[in-house]
């Protein structure tokens, strides 16, 4: 809404079409060429663009009433009122006519010196307002040598200062191309290296792995014989302790034996006491 209504305001509120300028309360006069020296300056005649080096020299300018339209230039507005539009382009024809015939009345060698006067003041400011210096230049050199010595002036400027930043520019790009093709060596090496070590660390974690199943495995297989040693030790002695029982049954089977048959022969058969006859030699 707000858009709509600025909008709304702008296209009612009278205005000068460009190139014109506002001058005063609702007076649109063509703007003076300040490139050529020309300023606007008021007199109760009206405006006039003043050669300011020289005040003979001067174009007097005609104001026409702003209008409210729809755009900004003079095209627009002829396209949006016709009429009103006759106006300005009628004023910019003569305006524009009429500063063509001063200005080349104008004694070329007194613009030349009043050139030359402003650039050798600028040449003096020149450290505190460059932009100064190079527009009195210009118009100096422009008088001097005609519209030509704009396009030497423009290529003397390139190769001067606009090549040298060019190159400079030129250099660090290719600079940086470089290292950047050095940094992508590095990146390819470090990339082929970080590769091969973690090749390295696969294989070194499946060794790894492997020798401990393996490690594991043989583990195992020792407790298995372990075990199967002291089953087989148990058993040993076991069947040791087996016969030796059967050897102490054995011996106290036969010792009981033995009393017992010696104790029944000794009741049964009682012993008795045989005189053998003692053999005496003849005597001769």
């Amino acid at each position: 809404m707000s858009d709509n209504w600025l909008a709304f305001w702008m296209r009612t509120q009278p205005k000068c079409p460009t190139p014109f300028q506002l001058a005063a309360f609702g007076q649109c006069v063509m703007p003076c060429p300040w490139e050529k020296k020309f300023i606007r300056r008021g007199s109760p005649e009206g405006f006039k663009c003043v050669y300011w080096p020289d005040d003979q020299y001067s174009v007097t300018l005609v104001t026409v009433g702003s209008t409210a339209f729809d755009g900004t230039t003079i095209e627009d507005l002829q396209r949006a009122n016709a009429s009103e539009a006759g106006g300005f382009t009628s004023e910019k024809a003569r305006f524009e006519q009429e500063m063509t015939k001063v200005y080349a009345n104008m004694d070329k060698q007194k613009k030349i010196n009043d050139a030359f006067k402003d650039l050798q003041a600028a040449e003096n400011a020149r450290d505190k307002s460059p932009e100064a210096y190079q527009t009195a230049r210009s118009a100096y050199y422009t008088l001097l040598k005609g519209t030509e010595w704009i396009n030497e002036e423009r290529e003397r400027v390139s190769a001067a200062e606009v090549a040298p930043t060019i190159k400079k520019y030129q250099d660090a790009v290719n600079a940086i191309n470089v290292r950047r093709t050095e940094q992508q060596k590095t990146i390819d090496i470090v990339n082929g290296i970080k590769d091969r070590v973690l090749s390295l660390k696969d294989d070194f974690k499946y060794s790894v792995n492997t020798f401990s199943d393996q490690l594991e495995k043989v583990k195992i297989q020792l407790n298995m014989e372990n075990r199967s040693r002291e089953r087989e030790k148990d058993n040993t002695w076991a069947w040791v302790d087996m016969v030796l029982n059967v050897l102490l049954v054995a011996v106290l089977l036969y010792a009981i034996y033995s009393f017992g048959r010696r104790y029944y022969m000794a009741w049964r058969y009682p012993t008795t006491s045989i005189k053998i006859p003692t053999y005496t030699a003849p005597v001769v």
